[in-house]
């Protein structure tokens, strides 16, 4: 009875780890189901993230914010919209000076009265912002909104954002938590001379040239990509990952509950099947594989890449011709499976350009396909290795086994 006890409270404090590396922000409004965890096994949660990681954890009696450091480059994502489309930089900036807008509101107030605290916050930082002057910036202005009434800053009892995106002068009154819209930010903002310090400030132990830095970086690496190439690594952590990858994805399955899959080519942690599909990144970004119409049109076109191209053993990767990238698109978002989930997942038919443009970044997130930016959508694509264990096997025939370095 005591080691199935044991099971059972390693199992609940994995699951809880799992959810903070996916949603650093939780409330007992967003995980009802997940919050209780993590407060039961907080002083367990903040040990380990801080040793493992290098994170900081704080749980409160209502919410639990998970503040990571380092990787900023190589694990940002971008927020996701409620219709799955990403945060434009409009967006994030109508959220960052919604936030700040906060600071200064009473813990009741109204949509029209954030909004020209807005205007205010936009007007000091010199910029010609209006989330009332017409409905594309009411949209952008709203999407901040909506994503803070999932983080549980705002609550909404009277009235609909969405009725508001559409008409501005519909009423909506908001309450705001200010102990969680002060938990957002990370990193507040500090005097720095432009953007690009401010990241390197946030960054700053990710090339630190001390062990426990370099053991940090490696374990961050695992932890917050789908796939670890070493092909991609500079020479000192292709090293490192070499001598201590089996020490590092011991550490993270002692946390995370996960697997990890070590190969030649680099190394990927498989999360539990029952929560892989959200295993990374916030409430409405998706795993891979997964359900939907953009998961199963994916790993459909995955699937046919991989056994068209081929890639020999131990290749990083291999250019795919834009011809063949945009035909098996189309065959892969026009395929009976692909429209049977489209029609149950939403309410109408998806652009196949959008639809196409959100199977990429999902595969590219994924660290299956990359792409050079400056190319055009469906050129300068490569498969990468871990696609191979996608391919469709011919009838009879193993996949070869690979070894480990």
């Amino acid at each position: 009875m005591a080691a199935k006890e044991d099971i059972a409270l390693t199992v609940e404090r994995q699951a809880a780890a799992r959810r903070l590396l996916a949603d650093p922000l939780i409330t007992t409004g967003s995980h009802p189901d997940e919050f209780p965890l993590v407060h039961a096994h907080s002083d367990w949660l903040i040990r380990c993230f801080h040793r493992v990681l290098g994170y900081h954890l704080t749980v409160a009696d209502d919410h639990a914010r998970l503040v990571k450091t380092g990787l900023v480059d190589a694990v940002v994502a971008p927020l996701p919209r409620t219709s799955g489309a990403p945060f434009t930089p409009r967006a994030y900036t109508y959220l960052a000076l919604t936030l700040a807008a906060l600071a200064d509101s009473p813990a009741r107030t109204t949509v029209a009265e954030l909004a020209a605290g807005v205007r205010e916050a936009a007007a000091e930082a010199g910029l010609r912002l209006d989330p009332e002057r017409r409905m594309g910036e009411r949209r952008a202005f709203t999407a901040g909104l909506v994503r803070l009434t999932e983080w549980g800053a705002l609550t909404v009892p009277e009235g609909s954002l969405d009725a508001y995106a559409m008409d501005g002068t519909a009423e909506v009154a908001m309450n705001v938590d200010h102990t969680i819209a002060g938990r957002i930010l990370a990193h507040p903002p500090n005097a720095t001379a432009d953007p690009t310090d401010f990241v390197a400030l946030v960054q700053h132990d990710s090339t630190a040239p001390d062990d426990r830095a370099a053991e940090l970086t490696l374990r961050r690496l695992l932890a917050e990509n789908s796939v670890v190439y070493r092909a991609e690594l500079g020479p000192e952590h292709r090293s490192r990952l070499a001598g201590h990858q089996w020490r590092a994805v011991a550490e993270l399955g002692e946390l995370l509950g996960c697997e990890a899959e070590i190969r030649a080519e680099g190394v990927a942690l498989i999360m539990p099947a029952s929560d892989a599909a959200d295993a990374r990144g916030p409430k409405h970004s998706v795993g891979f594989p997964s359900t939907g119409p953009v998961g199963h049109a994916a790993l459909t076109l995955l699937g046919r890449l991989a056994t068209l191209l081929d890639p020999p053993p131990f290749t990083h990767a291999i250019a795919i011709p834009p011809d063949m990238l945009a035909t098996e698109l189309a065959a892969a978002i026009d395929a009976p499976e692909t429209k049977r989930w489209a029609r149950t997942a939403l309410s109408h038919n998806p652009d196949p350009a959008d639809l196409s443009e959100r199977i990429l970044d999902l595969l590219t997130r994924s660290r299956l396909i990359d792409h050079q930016p400056e190319q055009e959508p469906t050129a300068g694509r490569r498969l990468l290795a871990a696609a191979a264990r996608y391919r469709i096997p011919a009838p009879g025939t193993a996949e070869p086994t690979e070894p480990t370095e």
